[in-house]
């Protein structure tokens, strides 16, 4: 499920009037919005002319560590440095650590 973020203060009259301030997370832990109420939140409201929330583009820890892993391989490959694929991330750091101070003593 995406997530979202109030943009404007707002009471959701289908959230038993539950009050919605700026800046923090829509919808509150344990209630679920229906697709149709999303849509009528993040679209610019006929009467008020504004939208009252957005969706956040949420940090995945999983993808961040896989996008560095993949990373450091290519710069690792790129020194010619050898590796096994499924060495963790804190080992390919410290390779990759190693790599470079051997690099900077040879020139």
């Amino acid at each position: 499920m995406r997530k979202y973020k109030v943009v404007n203060d707002f009471t959701d009259l289908k959230d038993n009037k539950k009050k919605y301030k700026a800046g923090k997370p829509y919808p509150r832990e344990g209630y679920k919005p229906t697709v149709e109420r999303i849509e009528e939140l993040s679209a610019v409201h006929p009467k008020y002319k504004r939208i009252f929330i957005e969706v956040i583009e949420e940090s995945n820890p999983e993808n961040d560590e896989e996008k560095e892993k993949d990373e450091i391989k290519a710069e690792l490959e790129s020194l010619g440095v050898s590796f096994h694929p499924n060495t963790g991330l804190e080992k390919l750091r410290t390779k990759l650590e190693e790599a470079k101070a051997e690099k900077e003593d040879k020139e």
